[in-house]
């Protein structure tokens, strides 16, 4: 294996796979059960957000202030309960087409792999596990790092420093992801963004924020290997 000369964080959720809805229903039950009000999350509300701030977001438009006695954090804690229950038996989730062979040609890449998501942590390996995912990140950046996804690209920076000894310039960092807020975040990092298209309605939106890749899908293969190897080539 070539030494890693590239960071390449890749986020979950409409990117390599769709979860489907019960991530949605189990939130919605956990803030009916702590709270004992109904929230009703409308279709794209979620994309891109971190799971702290969609539930301080939604007991905002509840009405309820968050407080400093935890509610956020009991409301997190309810769902990944919920999640954890009647995921692996949900048939709407999948993997999306080509992510096993993307995942695999940067496996043979002078690249460190890592999750960036607005997962927390224990979220993200939920979703993960039915299709045996987590085996190909050597690390990961969460929700619960941060609220803010624009500070987990920077976070990630100093979890390769620790754990790995790596240091990455910015131009030298790769965000995959789906939405604006995975541009943004890399962006505003000074890093690049490669986003796949899922949602046709959002292409206008993306392609107004400048990601220097945007592919339909991972099938094909060859759009996103031929940019991964030219920006490889670029840097020898």
């Amino acid at each position: 294996m070539p030494s890693n000369k590239f960071l390449v964080l890749i986020d979950i959720d409409g990117t390599l796979i769709t979860p489907g809805m019960t991530p949605r229903h189990a939130l919605r039950q956990a803030i009916l059960d702590v709270t004992g009000q109904v929230f009703t999350f409308e279709v794209g509300q979620l994309a891109g957000l971190t799971d702290p701030l969609i539930v301080t977001d939604a007991l905002r438009q509840l009405g309820i202030p968050p407080g400093d006695d935890g509610l956020p954090d009991r409301i997190i804690a309810r769902y990944l309960e919920i999640f954890e229950r009647d995921y692996p038996s949900a048939t709407d989730k999948w993997v999306y087409p080509g992510a096993f062979d993307f995942l695999d040609y940067l496996m043979e890449q002078p690249v460190r792999m890592g999750i960036v998501t607005g997962n927390v942590r224990r979220g993200a390996r939920i979703k993960l596990a039915p299709f045996d995912l987590w085996r190909y990140f050597d690390f990961g950046v969460f929700g619960d790092d941060d609220a803010s996804r624009n500070e987990l690209p920077r976070i990630a920076l100093k979890k390769t420093r620790e754990m790995f000894q790596e240091n990455f310039e910015p131009d030298k960092v790769i965000v995959v992801g789906d939405t604006i807020y995975d541009i943004r975040c890399a962006h505003v990092n000074r890093m690049q963004s490669v986003i796949v298209l899922r949602r046709p309605e959002w292409r206008a939106l993306i392609e107004s924020e400048k990601p220097e890749l945007l592919i339909e899908s991972f099938e094909p293969l060859e759009p996103v290997r031929d940019w991964f190897n030219q920006i490889f080539l670029n840097h020898e």
